[in-house]
């Protein structure tokens, strides 16, 4: 066994957890010593129990969730200003500088999916000080944001390379005037594997054991607001705004809708607007169900701003991004043809066209999955020779 070491730390333990964990084992299959250190407890999340390797960080959850508010002060977003919880999260940063040191000792290449927020911005400062190098495997579909990113530009902190889902992203990164030398082009691990039919299998459960007799049209919301794009009464707004544009078209097919919500949202929000509007029987919220079997059961996608659009399209599910009023349509999938535009003004008239699901978008949709989704199959190959490469350049001293 190699004595050479990576260190993979995480703060989501779904996502991060699930496009890290194939690249680690990979590592090990070809003999680099590899660790996972999650960092959730400070997001208020719970590390997963149920994978012997990962090692806390933090013993107990700082703060419990409840929706949205339940962030603690020292985990605000990017989106946020810098100024706001700095004392607090100055002061968490003293003592888990310690932990990490500890945890993350005779690690050569430590992987992060994010290097432009508290905490990863402290870690790797401290970390390159030390002569470690730092890779970035990206976490979800970037775009330029209304205000910007607070802080450090996403990807320029990482020392060693930034492993980029496809050439849509890597256009993204060479805009954003992220080093062309650090940026690799090699896919999205947590997709390399999709079993289609193991997910629609339990598609089809999640609708029975929730009554479901049709295939539904699933709203994925976002929390958008802390992405600069108004408020979450905006965001509320849209979503009643949906299902009264949707409530003909639906009652007429009888089609059920159902809304699978971000971590940092709160289910009873939406639970509260759908049972006023004039479809709240044919709506339910799915607070615990996986975004996958939700994607896999459903007959197409609503979105605002997130990556779950780019999923359903990998699962051959048509979507429909909703437009933000002052903002348009977010990402590239209206621009490249991928999604429906659901414009403010006839929203009807857009879900209409969804459902039609046009051979021509359906095409549209599968370019659009091959620009953001390089090799698929392959992708967690692809990041651990990146990884071993940085291994590499550690022992020659490159910076």
């Amino acid at each position: 066994m190699s004595t050479a070491s990576v260190a993979f730390v995480f703060t989501n333990p779904r996502h991060h957890l699930e496009m890290m964990l194939p690249v680690a084992r990979e590592l090990e299959r070809r003999g680099v010593t590899c660790s996972l250190v999650s960092l959730a407890e400070l997001r208020g999340l719970e590390t997963p129990r149920d994978v012997a390797a990962i090692r806390r960080a933090i013993p107990l959850r700082l703060r419990r969730r409840n929706g949205a508010a339940a962030r603690p002060a020292a985990a605000l977003t990017a989106a946020e200003p810098w100024s706001r919880g700095r004392l607090a999260k100055r002061a968490v940063w003293e003592v888990l500088r310690l932990r990490l040191r500890l945890l993350l000792r005779g690690a050569r290449v430590v992987v992060v999916a994010n290097d432009a927020v508290y905490p990863y911005i402290e870690l790797l400062g401290d970390l390159h000080r030390r002569g470690v190098r730092s890779v970035l495997m990206q976490e979800g579909i970037r775009f330029p944001l209304p205000n910007g990113y607070a802080g450090p530009q996403y990807g320029a902190f990482v020392t060693a390379a930034v492993c980029a889902w496809g050439d849509g992203s890597r256009d993204y990164f060479v805009a954003s005037h992220i080093a062309e030398r650090t940026i690799r082009v090699t896919g999205a691990p947590r997709l390399d594997d999709l079993d289609l039919d193991g997910w629609r299998a339990r598609g089809k459960a999640l609708l029975a054991e929730h009554g479901l007799e049709s295939a539904p049209i699933a709203f994925l919301s976002n929390p958008i607001e802390i992405q600069g794009y108004g408020t979450k009464q905006l965001k509320l707004a849209l979503f009643e705004r949906f299902l009264a544009a949707a409530a003909p078209v639906v009652l007429a097919r009888n089609i059920p809708i159902i809304v699978k919500n971000h971590l940092h949202e709160d289910p009873a929000e939406f639970a509260q607007i759908a049972a006023a509007s004039p479809i709240g029987h044919l709506v339910k919220v799915l607070p615990a169900a996986p975004i996958f079997a939700a994607i896999a059961a459903s007959r197409a996608a609503i979105v605002l701003t997130s990556t779950v659009g780019l999923e359903a399209l990998a699962f051959g599910v048509p979507i429909g991004v909703l437009e933000i009023p002052g903002h348009g349509f977010a990402f590239e999938y209206v621009e490249r043809g991928a999604a429906v535009p659901l414009a403010s003004a006839d929203l009807r008239a857009g879900l209409e066209e969804l459902l039609d699901n046009a051979p021509a978008r359906r095409a549209a949709g599968a370019a659009f999955v091959e620009r953001q989704l390089h090799d698929r199959g392959h992708a967690s190959a692809n990041v651990a020779t990146v990884i071993q490469q940085a291994l590499a350049g550690h022992a020659r001293g490159a910076p």
